[in-house]
């Protein structure tokens, strides 16, 4: 069985904000050229989800300056 990477996504992300530190991603997910034209690697936009949810990963702090941020 062949493996698959996932890559999670969102053109927010290549915008200047604090999460991504300037414009970093600017380029991204174009930068991954043929990579991701290979059938084992799929990239996925990340969609909206519950302070729930993200709370299971990150802390209510984070949350809170991310919410600053206006992405």
């Amino acid at each position: 069985m062949t493996s698959r990477t996932g890559i999670f996504y969102h053109p927010s992300f290549s915008r200047r904000s604090y999460l991504t530190v300037g414009r970093r991603l600017a380029a991204f997910p174009d930068a991954l050229g043929d990579l991701l034209a290979l059938p084992q690697v799929i990239l996925f936009e990340s969609p909206p989800v519950s302070d729930e949810l993200i709370l299971t990963v990150h802390t209510p702090d984070l949350i809170r300056e991310v919410a600053k941020d206006p992405l």
